[in-house]
């Protein structure tokens, strides 16, 4: 089965980067269902590897990697390759996020902010899993509706009628931020969950047992599952 091609290491490139032809793309159209379920997730979650949309969608990684290009060829999405250890990655061109009803801005992920972006896709997967009649609110709809400044969670989390904020830790600030951060989230939602990278975890662990707070609830990052499941 065909796979992408790599675009090999160092700063990330995008098929168009590479003179795929942006200028050849296809006359627009309406996004099929299937189509626009896989834009939407890409709004949402801002990018997403080509393994983690694998998972997503259901399927086997390679025809993840179909699906990516059938979406560049579309004009939709376009995909890339930043390190030698991660797969490719996809993100909406402008006229993805256009039909994707999202109204996020359309750009590649920032190779700082990988790590941290991939962490969130999944815990994402592992709430599908866990709760999946659970609606996934993301950070780029958070941050549109309080704005830039602020604490904020990387999602919210809907339960019936309860909002959980999720934060991801992968290292932990000083303990009076923290306390501030998570003291913020506990007055604004019914309950905090935290999932955390092995040190912040045992940081968090110790500040919630000093304080006791009721709310707040610490989890260790979730591990790569090989089935797949659905977007949430």
């Amino acid at each position: 089965m065909d796979r992408a091609a790599p675009i090999g290491a160092g700063k990330l490139e995008g098929r168009r980067g590479r003179g795929s032809g942006a200028a050849k793309r296809p006359p627009i159209r309406t996004p099929e269902r299937w189509e626009f379920d896989v834009l939407r997730l890409l709004a949402e979650q801002a990018a997403v590897p080509f393994d983690q949309l694998a998972r997503f969608l259901g399927c086997e990684p390679e025809q993840a990697a179909r699906v990516a290009r059938h979406l560049t060829k579309a004009g939709y999405a376009d995909y890339g390759r930043t390190l030698t250890y991660e797969p490719h990655w996809a993100w909406l061109t402008t006229r993805g996020a256009r039909f994707s009803g999202m109204e996020f801005p359309a750009k590649p992920p920032k190779v700082g902010a990988m790590a941290r972006m991939r962490a969130v896709n999944e815990v994402r997967l592992h709430i599908a899993t866990r709760a999946p009649q659970a609606r996934w609110v993301c950070a780029r709809s958070i941050v549109r509706e309080q704005g830039k400044r602020g604490y904020r969670p990387n999602a919210i989390v809907e339960v019936g009628r309860e909002r959980h904020a999720l934060l991801v830790k992968l290292g932990f600030q000083s303990l009076e931020r923290e306390r501030d951060i998570l003291e913020t989230q506990m007055a604004r939602h019914d309950a905090v969950v935290v999932f955390c990278a092995p040190s912040p975890e045992k940081q968090l662990e110790r500040l919630a047992a000093e304080h006791r707070w009721p709310k707040l609830v610490v989890r260790p990052m979730p591990k790569p599952q090989s089935q797949g499941c659905r977007p949430a």
